[in-house]
């Protein structure tokens, strides 16, 4: 191995420190701007992965790390950072796509995180056999191999000490963790959803198979331990996969599913319903959505791509009809079910593809006054936002949690519609991960 010298010019929209070293660029992960470090790496090796043994000048961007397993798992890429340059850095990230795509690149509002620990209400842990004891843990990046940690900042304590206790318990019961080669053992990862409100917490154990050796020992221990639980359900994945839940469940303590509250609305949450993971962050992100569409009582609203109905339903408070269209058979049941149970009557949900669902609007000539839509990290089609060109809603609201198709998309909708506001919401501290909500509004012809 040998040892470099290297200095970090910039960061990338990744969060890792980039620089030169000869005529190659390197991206180095927790490696700040102006920061200088010693680094070894493999010369033999095509591709150099430089590791770093010791900052000789340390960045003021610099804050004391306090997870143990920063440099390895996945999930988090800013701890690393103070919060007030993670904040800077994404509005620089928005602001450099919207630039490149030759639109008004102003950030108009910045809505930090209060909480920056303990702030998402969803765990999920992979289980499995190491030196022949039980280890537990996030995926390292880019690969398979379990990262094991004993406490995660980002996770409530609630859930941190769930998903311990069911490796003391599987040691306990003699309950085989999953071997992904072999495809043998039982259980292949633990989901623990809790409510912000309520305080409701559902554990979903997913097995390898329908046979759950001890089942009912494993919840007895469960429910003994933490009070709290309020639902324990087994989910069954068999298949070769790295998807994590399976089709077919089975209820092994409560009512299936927990129930929570956004903005004074109550919500059913399934095992495998669609939620947004910080829920103070995301109240803040809705009444955003809802100040931009300013409704009056006589608009007609579409929420696309609306999972379990959030949006819709906030809005529906203040509009004549809203109409939400779901390609998620679930999603759209319980959204269904969450309008009824709200007492919601002029919302109407869809099962359908976005794209297809505003064709049709266009082939029907509906007239609509506002659409929402909150598509995947992927974006939009082409064919959906050349449909909001025929139906000339006035204004377009777009919930986007990746700032460079969010533009590609915008450009669509370019000289028919003017940006008007755009709003960054830190739903996700400690990652690069960020959500932008812009507005648009229809030009006049």
């Amino acid at each position: 191995m040998k040892k470099v010298e290297l200095k970090c010019d910039r960061l990338n929209e990744r969060g890792q420190g980039v620089g030169q070293y000869g005529r190659e660029t390197f991206e180095i992960p927790n490696f700040l701007p102006k920061e200088v470090g010693i680094f070894s790496f493999d010369e033999d090796k095509k591709y150099q992965k430089f590791k770093l043994i010791k900052i000789l000048k340390t960045s003021p961007m610099r804050t004391e790390v306090k997870c143990d397993v920063f440099n390895l798992c996945g999930g988090c890429q800013l701890l690393h950072m103070k919060y007030d340059d993670q904040i800077a850095f994404k509005q620089r990230i928005v602001e450099e796509c919207f630039k490149k795509g030759k639109l008004p690149f102003k950030i108009d509002t910045i809505i930090p995180a209060k909480k920056q620990t303990a702030y998402r209400n969803k765990m999920q842990v992979a289980y499995k056999y190491r030196e022949g004891k039980i280890v537990y843990g996030f995926y390292e990046e880019e690969s398979h191999r379990i990262i094991h940690l004993n406490h995660c900042l980002v996770q409530s304590e609630r859930q941190n000490e769930i998903v311990k206790y069911v490796q003391q318990i599987m040691q306990q019961l003699k309950l085989s963790p999953y071997n992904e080669d072999k495809r043998t053992g039982l259980i292949r990862f633990v989901l623990v959803r809790e409510a912000h409100v309520t305080g409701e917490v559902m554990v979903i154990v997913v097995t390898n198979g329908d046979i759950f050796p001890s089942r009912s020992e494993f919840v007895k221990r469960l429910k003994d331990k933490f009070p709290y639980i309020t639902t324990i359900i087994q989910n069954i994945n068999n298949r070769k996969t790295s998807i994590i839940l399976g089709e077919e469940e089975r209820i092994l303590f409560g009512k299936g599913y927990i129930e929570d509250y956004l903005l004074g609305i109550k919500f059913k949450i399934s095992s495998k319903a669609f939620f947004q993971i910080n829920p103070e962050q995301t109240e803040k992100l809705y009444q955003k959505v809802e100040e931009y569409a300013s409704l009056t009582g006589t608009e007609v609203v579409v929420d696309a791509y609306s999972g379990v109905g959030t949006i819709g339903m906030v809005l529906a408070k203040k509009a004549k009809q809203v109409i939400g269209v779901e390609s998620s058979k679930q999603a759209v049941s319980n959204a269904s079910a969450n309008a009824y149970e709200n007492k919601i009557r002029n919302i109407k949900f869809y099962c359908h593809d976005a794209t297809e669902f505003l064709k049709q609007m266009v082939k029907d000539n509906v007239g609509i006054d506002v659409l929402v839509m909150d598509p995947p990290r992927s974006g939009s089609t082409t064919e959906f936002l050349n449909a909001i060109l025929s139906l000339k809603p006035q204004k377009v609201i777009y919930v986007s949690c990746d700032p460079t198709t969010l533009v590609r998309d915008l450009k669509v909708l370019e000289g028919a519609y003017k940006i008007e506001n755009k709003t960054i919401v830190d739903m996700f501290v400690g990652t690069y991960h960020v959500e932008c909500v812009t507005l648009m509004s229809r030009t006049k012809e």
